[in-house]
């Protein structure tokens, strides 16, 4: 079929058109990609390179004053260095080992050399790094019974009660001798031998009854204080009474004797009883009343 020159306008006319429209739509589209970037946020990416770290010694349970720290007590973490902003911060646990704790140190928290001395040749030793000057550390031996055992920690606070004999021996005497004496380590005194004992010819039963291990703990006293304990350890029994840590007044007591304790009152009651009564009850058909009887 042979196109007429009108078929070639009407082809040539459609061919233009979507060439132009082509080129119009391609306009537009680079018009708005320009556009967008023109107005889009500029976002600055900021390089940070790794942090420098530095091993730091840590507590690895809770540390009571007085405490010989050892290496299953301590552990090491990695921090960054800028985050590291306290002095004498302990980096190498041989350098914690083997020392007293001055003070409570908690599971987690960073050991410091102020908390543990850092006098190094000096630190390798027990309670005496504890002392302040004028005063004395005096051991004195407990059971569950006189000395809290069990509940007593380093760093506590005590009473001591001192239980003896009149001067006349006529009676006994309960009296408080000294208060709010920090407690300055707990631990186990050597077997006790007793001595021209035949361990051959004692038996087992015996042996151990005679060689018990006596808990000891050590007290921070001056002097006076110390005088006065030793004292009250040979003419009678101590006792010991635990402080709350922040009640630090000094409580005036003459102490007690048999004659006093037989005169005293009991402390009264908080409540009042209530007055007994008695419930009965009543049924009606499918009802159930309950009467008090006065």
């Amino acid at each position: 079929m042979k196109l007429k020159t009108s078929d070639w306008l009407i082809y040539g006319s459609a061919a233009l058109s979507a060439i132009l429209a082509v080129v119009f739509v391609y306009g537009y589209v680079q018009n708005r990609v320009e556009d967008a970037k023109a107005h889009a946020q500029v976002k600055t990416v900021t390089i940070v390179q790794k942090p420098k770290l530095l091993s730091v010694v840590v507590a690895n349970r809770d540390i009571y004053r007085g405490e010989k720290i050892d290496v299953d007590d301590l552990k090491v973490l990695s921090v960054p260095t800028d985050g590291v902003v306290v002095n004498g911060v302990i980096t190498n646990p041989q350098d914690a080992v083997g020392h007293v704790a001055f003070q409570t140190i908690y599971a987690g928290e960073w050991i410091i050399d102020k908390k543990i001395g850092s006098d190094k040749s000096v630190q390798k030793q027990s309670v005496e790094a504890l002392l302040s000057k004028g005063e004395r550390a005096i051991r004195l031996p407990v059971d569950a019974n006189t000395g809290l055992l069990g509940i007593l920690n380093p760093g506590d606070h005590v009473d001591i009660i001192s239980v003896f004999q009149s001067v006349d021996g006529k009676k006994m005497i309960s009296r408080t001798i000294l208060q709010n004496i920090p407690v300055l380590s707990i631990g186990q005194a050597n077997r006790m031998i007793v001595p021209g004992a035949n361990s051959s010819a004692v038996s087992k039963e015996a042996e151990a009854e005679k060689m018990t291990k006596k808990s000891m703990i050590a007290l921070e006293v001056t002097t006076k204080q110390a005088e006065q304990l030793a004292l009250a350890m040979n003419v009678g029994a101590i006792h010991l009474m635990l402080r709350n840590p922040s009640d630090t007044n000094l409580v005036d007591t003459n102490g007690v004797n048999l004659k006093v304790m037989e005169q005293g009152k009991g402390r009264p009651p908080k409540f009042k009883p209530k007055t007994k009564r008695d419930v009965i009850e009543i049924m009606q058909g499918g009802d159930v009343q309950e009467v008090i009887t006065k």
